[in-house]
């Protein structure tokens, strides 16, 4: 049976937590992993510069939009895409996968914050993918709008700045959300890590990752096969697939006490658009 977990004011839910340090060691771990496009100028050239300008003009627009209220809700979102970024590589939340920062530049501009990076199978060394945005709002509706446009487009997401050979284009996007209160306890034990790596790795947050994305995967396939995408249908489906055993192993492997949070709910209510 799923669980789903009352929400508390923010100020009360961080009371225990060093907001402004946790949000330090996040900033740190993420500009220091981000993909750097300066390595891409060899391909791209001057567009490198301009993207660069993109960024700091975007950054400069978001500087002046910040309100207090928003810069709180600004460090949460930080804190929770570090720990998701950090943790599906380290404690294997979706199995053997590799993680890249994205860009500044692809963040922005493509919405995309990590790249989850999987091997096929154990017999062959090709690699498949996922672009995941992270959120901690339960206002996930843009977000899905957003992919429900982009398969009706024939599109997927876009990374820029990733193999030194190529864009990879059509890279299904998927959104892994957590309620504030949620992303407390896991920062709680993220600030510690070194001594709660092995709780890291059974955390039950990794139930909720796995099947926020099944859900969206499955979903996504069958909108994009409805509308005649069976080439986006396909990738979805193969995602599904192993997404689907990596899922299956963690319940042999580790306890689901079927706990969800409020954003989890809200991820389901909004697939409703796909309908």
């Amino acid at each position: 049976m799923i669980v789903f977990m009352n929400r508390s004011e923010e100020d009360k839910i961080f009371e225990n937590l060093d907001i402004d340090q946790a949000h330090k060691e996040a900033n740190r771990l993420l500009k220091r992993d981000a993909i750097d496009p300066e390595k891409f100028r060899d391909i791209y050239g001057a567009d490198v510069d301009k993207d660069i300008s993109y960024v700091k003009e975007m950054e400069e627009k978001f500087k002046k939009e910040l309100t207090p209220e928003m810069e709180k809700v600004q460090k949460i979102a930080t804190i929770f895409e570090a720990i998701i970024y950090e943790n599906v590589e380290q404690s294997e939340w979706l199995g053997p996968a590799e993680t890249f920062k994205t860009s500044r530049y692809d963040d922005i501009k493509n919405g995309v914050d990590t790249i989850a990076k999987f091997q096929e199978d154990e017999t062959t060394t090709s690699y498949l993918a996922l672009a995941i945005d992270v959120t901690f709002s339960s206002d996930t509706e843009k977000k899905f709008a957003r992919i429900k446009d982009e398969i009706m487009n024939g599109k997927m997401a876009e990374i820029k700045y990733l193999e030194k050979n190529k864009e990879l284009p059509k890279i299904p996007r998927v959104i892994i959300g957590a309620e504030t209160k949620t992303i407390k306890r896991l920062a709680e034990l993220w600030m510690e890590k070194k001594e709660n790596w092995e709780k890291l790795g059974k955390h039950q947050i990794q139930f909720q990752i796995l099947e926020e994305i099944l859900l969206q995967l499955e979903t996504f396939a069958d909108f994009a096969r409805r509308h005649n995408k069976s080439e986006i249908a396909s990738i979805y489906e193969q995602r599904y697939a192993l997404v689907k055993r990596i899922y299956d192993e963690k319940r042999i492997t580790l306890n689901d006490n079927g706990e969800r949070d409020n954003v989890f709910g809200d991820i389901e209510r909004n697939l409703k658009m796909f309908i």
